[in-house]
């Protein structure tokens, strides 16, 4: 599959909706809560990824795949990590929403390159996640306006409920989750985009302002659809002697598909931001449809995600999720998992 047959489709909304704007938000403006409910079991993320739901659709089939990978996975947290939608219209988009959101788990979106590709304006669907009477465990933060490129960036703070001295709960914060948008195409280079100077800067003032609140740095994973170039290197320095200079490992799965991402020239090295600030110890990105691996690269994970359904092109074998499993003892300590479902009744 040639991925530069897909430019052929209109772009003129994504490339819209990756404008930076003024406003300057205080940095908790960025910050929503996702509670840890039992701190005696690890915190599971699901990564649901190209869905690619449109209207043309039977939304029932895709549905039903979905529940399978959900009730297979039992997450704590979903996230949609981009292209949940290609060519979808309003009906579509709330369809998909909803039926997310009635399995009672938070829930979170992030934007892929094709997600704005739809019949409706580019703000519908931040707008429709912000509203709590339509989507009560969607947890989205749209800060309108404001001056850091893109719309899906912020930060889930995952804590847990402790009591004090006084024998009162407080909520205290124990891993961090940052949602980026790596936006659709770059006409510069005719290739796809990548996450902007300005993004990895607020990416550092999130993560100095959390160690400074809570005194120590926080470990985080970190969600986007577009892969950095380090996903592809990592790869291929699995397989050099000791997996080369940094000791790349192939974890889990495997990588089959290459071009996806970002050239390093035109990547701002948002990896190298990632290994001097010291917090993110995982990085889960989607895109390409038959990559589902986990390598370690500089003791980062370089997580694919697993294609969720069988639209667009796919591996038969390799439909469903991905898991990150935050460990109750340690939350330092992440463990993975693929999760693969089939459309077939019975198994």
């Amino acid at each position: 599959m040639n991925k530069k047959l897909l430019f052929a489709i209109p772009v003129i909304l994504p490339l819209l909706a990756s404008c930076v704007g003024t406003k300057q938000y205080a940095l908790e403006d960025y910050e929503v809560g996702v509670k840890w409910s039992n701190p005696e079991e690890d915190f599971r993320i699901l990564q649901l990824c190209d869905i690619h739901l449109s209207q043309s659709d039977i939304y029932e089939r895709h549905f039903k795949l979905l529940g399978k990978t959900i009730k297979q996975a039992n997450p704590n947290l979903i996230v949609l990590n981009g292209d949940s939608f290609t060519y979808a219209d309003k009906g579509v988009v709330a369809k998909l929403f909803a039926f997310i959101d009635s399995y009672d788990i938070a829930w979170t979106f992030t934007y892929g390159n094709h997600d704005d590709q739809g019949y409706f304006a580019d703000t519908y669907i931040q707008r429709i996640l912000t509203d709590k009477s339509l989507f009560k465990n969607a947890k989205f933060v749209n800060n309108e306006d404001d001056n850091v490129t893109g719309r899906s960036n912020f930060v889930l703070n995952i804590y847990q409920r402790e009591k004090n001295a006084a024998g009162e709960y407080e909520s205290n914060t124990v891993f961090q989750v940052y949602c980026l948008e790596s936006h659709s195409y770059n006409f510069d280079t005719i290739a796809y985009d990548y996450i902007k100077q300005d993004q990895i800067d607020w990416y550092e003032r999130m993560v100095k302002d959390s160690a400074e609140k809570y005194g120590e740095v926080l470990p985080s994973a970190m969600y986007f659809h577009i892969p950095l170039p380090e996903f592809f290197s990592a790869w291929e320095d699995s397989k050099k002697e000791g997996g080369g200079v940094h000791g790349a490992e192939v974890i889990l799965g495997k990588t089959q598909e290459f071009g996806g991402g970002p050239t390093v020239e035109s990547d701002t090295h948002l990896f190298d931001k990632v290994k001097e600030l010291d917090s993110t110890i995982a990085i889960s990105c989607a895109h390409d449809h038959i990559n589902d691996s986990v390598i370690m690269y500089d003791d980062v994970a370089l997580c694919f995600g697993v294609h969720a359904t069988d639209r667009i092109y796919y591996d038969a074998e390799m439909l469903g999720g991905q898991v990150i499993s935050i460990n109750h003892d340690n939350p330092w300590e992440l463990s993975f998992e693929n999760i693969y479902e089939t459309y077939e009744e019975g198994k």
